[in-house]
C-alpha cells in the first residue's frame, strides 16, 4: 500500500480537513471533533407505526438484513484475537480493491468520467496506510471487532465531509459506499445467516425486494417490518406471498432495532412493538389466536363459488409470485390464477430461461389448477427489478423507464421464447398471455404481431401448441386506460393492474413511504377509470378483471361489484374473506351503491361512506 495523506484529493480538500482538525495527543493521531451521536437503541416497550402490509400477528427474535443501511455491531475481543482481526481487514480491502479494478476496467465510456471519479474516492481509502494504520490501532487499543472499527473511523470522516456541505457532500457518500461493501464481506453473508437459522425469525430490512427474496428461506421467516413500503410495494406483495404478517414504511427501524431484539408484528393495525412486556406479548398472543380462529370459520367457504346472493357470479382467483404457491391457491378456494408474475424465472440468476425450462414451469402450474385458468403475465423486469441477465443500464425515473413489454419488444428473441413456451404449455387449454405496460395501440400491434410470427415458427418446427390461446392486456397506465375501447377491439380480455395504474393517475410513488398515504384506491378519479375501462371492454364484448392489490380492498369489493367487474385476483390468503364479501353481496344493491359513490368528489368522502356500510354490513371483517 502506498502512504498518503488522508482524503488527499485536492489541496483545498486537504486545507479545509486541516481546518477542522484537533489532535489527540495520547495518540499522537488527528481526529476530528464532531463524532456521529451513537444510534438511539430502542428500549423495553417501543411502538413503532407504519403501514399494514400483509395481515396477521407475529412474534419473535429481530433478523436485521439491512442490505443497503449496513450497521457493524461493537464486539469486544482478546488481544489473542487482534491478529485475526487485522488480517481478515487487510484481506478483505484487498479483495474490494481487486473488485473496483475490475469494475473500472468493464466501465463503459459514457461514464467513464463518474466512474473514475468515484473511484478515486475508493482507492483514497482502500490503498491509504495512514487511515487503515488508524483502524488497526482502535482494534489493538480498544479491543473491538475489524467491521467496527473501520465503520467508526469512516462515519468520522464522513460527518466532517458532510457538514461542509456541497462536494464535500457526495464525497461522504462515497465513504458511506465503501463502509458498507467492507462491512458486508467483514459481517459474512447475512442472508446465508438467515437461511441457516434454527428458528423462524422477524426480518427487519431497509426493503425486501424480489431478488432479496429469492435468495431467502421463505420458512425461516414469520414476519416482515422494513423502512421503506407502502401497501403495493414489492415488501408488501412478498410478505402475502408468503403468508406472514408484515408493517412497512417504519422509516428507521433498521437503525434502531438490534438482532434478538423481541419484535411483534401487528399486519392488521400496521403497529410493530420492540421488546414489549410479558403482559403486552400475553395480550398479543390472545389477539393472534383470535384472528387465527377468525380466519379458520371461513374454510367453509373454500369450494364454494363467488356468487352474490342474486346469483351473479364472479371469477375469484389468486396472484402467484412464485410457481411453489400454487398449492395455496387451491387450499384457498381460488379459482385459478388471474395473475402468474414470471419475474422468479429471471431474477437471481445470470442467464435468460430458456424457452424448455419455461414450458415445464408454465406446464405444471397449468396443470395444478386444471380446469381453472392460468393467466401468465409476461416478463415485467425493469423499475425496481432489476435481474442479472438482462443489462438494464440505470436510469433517473426506472418505474417510468425500460421495462416490461418495453424490453420485450426491443429484444424479441427474449420475448418469442417466452411466448413459445406458453403457447406450448396451452394443450391442456387454460393457459392464457396477460401483456404488461402498454401505453398505446402501436406497442400492442407490435406484439401481436410477434406473437402471431411465434406461431409460424413453433408450425414450422412441429411443435404441439394451442394456437387460439387468448391474449390480454393489463392497463396500468393512464394512456391504455383511454384507449381501452380501441385495445379490447384487438384482444380476448383486459385486466386492471392497480398498482402502476394508481400511481401513475395520482403522481404517488407507491415505495415512498413518505407520501403512502396519498396512495389510494378509493380516490374518485381512480374510480372512474375503472368503471370507464370495465364498460369499455364490456361494450366489445370482452370481459375485464382486476389483479391488482385494490382488488383484495375489503372497502373496494362491493363496489367493484356494483361496477360490474367480471374477475377478481388477490393474495391467495385474501380469498377466503373477499369470497365471503361476494357472497353477502347483492348485486343490484352494490350497482345502487357504486353509482351514488362516483358521484363523490373526494377519497374521503368515499372512504367514510364505504366504512360506514363496511361496518353495519360486516361487523367481522378487517377494515
Amino acid at each position: 500500500m502506498k502512504s498518503r495523506p488522508w482524503l488527499q484529493l485536492s489541496s483545498f480538500l486537504r486545507a479545509s480537513l486541516e481546518k477542522t482538525k484537533v489532535t489527540n495527543v495520547r495518540k499522537g493521531h488527528p481526529v476530528f471533533d464532531a463524532v456521529p451521536k451513537k444510534k438511539q437503541e430502542l428500549k423495553a416497550q417501543t411502538i413503532l407505526h407504519g403501514v399494514a402490509a400483509s395481515p396477521g400477528i407475529a412474534m419473535g427474535s429481530a433478523f436485521v438484513l439491512a442490505d443497503d443501511r449496513v450497521t457493524a455491531e461493537r464486539r469486544t475481543i482478546t488481544a489473542a484475537e487482534v491478529p485475526q482481526e487485522i488480517d481478515k481487514l487487510k484481506a478483505i480491502l484487498e479483495t474490494t480493491q481487486q473488485e473496483l479494478i475490475e469494475n473500472s476496467a468493464q466501465a463503459g465510456s459514457e461514464s467513464a468520467q463518474d466512474q473514475e471519479r468515484i473511484a478515486e474516492v475508493h482507492r483514497m481509502v482502500l490503498d491509504d496506510e495512514y487511515f487503515i494504520g488508524e483502524v488497526n490501532a482502535m482494534i489493538r487499543n480498544e479491543l473491538v471487532n475489524a467491521d467496527y472499527a473501520f465503520q467508526e473511523r469512516i462515519d468520522q470522516y464522513a460527518e466532517q465531509l458532510r457538514k461542509r456541505g456541497g462536494h464535500f457532500a457526495e464525497i461522504a457518500d462515497e465513504l458511506h459506499e465503501i463502509k458498507h461493501k467492507v462491512i458486508r464481506r467483514l459481517n459474512g453473508d447475512r442472508r446465508q445467516l438467515l437461511n441457516q437459522a434454527e428458528d423462524a425469525v422477524i426480518v427487519v430490512s431497509h426493503d425486501l425486494t424480489t431478488s432479496v427474496a429469492l435468495t431467502l428461506n421463505r420458512h425461516k421467516i414469520k414476519g416482515v417490518a422494513t423502512d421503506l413500503g407502502g401497501k403495493t410495494s414489492h415488501a408488501a406483495l412478498l410478505a402475502r406471498a408468503y403468508r406472514v404478517p408484515a408493517v412497512v414504511g417504519l422509516r428507521e427501524i433498521t437503525g434502531a432495532i438490534k438482532n434478538a431484539d423481541r419484535v411483534i408484528v401487528d399486519g392488521n393495525n400496521g403497529v410493530v412493538l420492540v421488546n414489549p412486556d410479558k403482559a403486552t406479548s400475553a395480550q398479543y398472543r390472545a389477539r393472534r389466536n383470535k384472528w387465527l380462529a377468525a380466519v379458520k370459520k371461513l374454510d367453509h367457504l373454500r369450494d364454494l363459488p363467488a356468487r352474490t346472493i342474486d346469483n351473479r357470479d364472479l371469477t375469484l382467483a389468486a396472484n402467484l409470485e412464485y410457481a411453489d404457491e400454487v398449492e395455496d391457491v387451491l387450499a384457498h378456494g381460488a379459482a385459478g390464477v388471474g395473475l402468474l408474475r414470471t419475474e422468479y424465472l429471471y431474477l437471481g440468476r445470470d442467464c435468460l430461461p430458456d424457452e424448455e425450462e419455461q414450458f415445464q414451469e408454465y406446464a405444471r402450474i397449468a396443470a395444478a389448477v386444471k380446469p381453472h385458468p392460468v393467466i401468465i403475465r409476461t416478463m415485467d423486469v425493469g423499475g425496481d427489478k432489476s435481474p442479472q441477465c438482462i443489462d438494464i443500464p440505470p436510469e433517473a425515473n426506472p418505474m417510468l423507464g425500460w421495462r416490461a413489454i418495453r424490453i420485450s419488444l426491443e429484444r424479441p428473441e427474449i420475448f418469442i421464447a417466452q411466448i413459445k413456451a406458453i403457447l406450448r404449455a396451452n394443450t391442456r387449454g387454460n393457459a392464457r398471455i396477460l401483456l404488461p405496460m402498454i401505453s398505446g395501440i402501436e406497442q400492442l400491434d407490435e406484439a401481436l404481431a410477434l406473437i402471431e410470427k411465434t406461431k409460424r415458427q413453433l408450425r414450422k418446427q412441429g411443435q404441439a401448441f394451442e394456437p387460439d390461446t387468448e391474449v390480454g392486456v393489463m392497463i396500468e397506465i393512464p394512456s391504455a386506460a383511454l384507449l381501452a375501447d380501441a385495445i379490447a377491439e384487438r384482444v380476448d380480455f383486459l385486466s386492471i393492474g392497480t398498482n402502476d395504474l394508481v400511481q401513475y393517475l395520482l403522481a404517488v410513488d407507491r415505495g415512498n413511504e413518505r407520501i403512502a398515504h396519498l396512495f389510494e384506491n378509493l380516490h374518485p378519479a381512480v374510480l372512474r377509470v375503472i368503471k370507464n375501462v370495465i364498460d369499455a371492454g364490456h361494450s366489445k364484448g370482452i370481459w375485464v378483471g382486476m389483479c391488482g392489490e385494490m382488488a383484495a380492498d375489503r372497502l373496494a369489493t362491493v363496489l367493484l361489484v356494483g361496477m360490474k367487474i367480471d374477475e377478481l385476483s388477490v393474495s391467495p390468503v385474501d380469498v377466503p374473506e373477499i369470497k365471503k364479501i361476494i357472497r353477502y353481496t347483492d348485486f343490484h344493491d352494490a350497482e345502487k351503491l357504486a353509482q351514488k359513490v362516483l358521484n363523490f368528489s373526494t377519497a374521503k368522502e368515499i372512504i367514510d361512506f364505504m366504512r360506514q356500510y363496511m361496518r353495519r354490513r360486516f361487523k367481522d371483517v378487517a377494515l
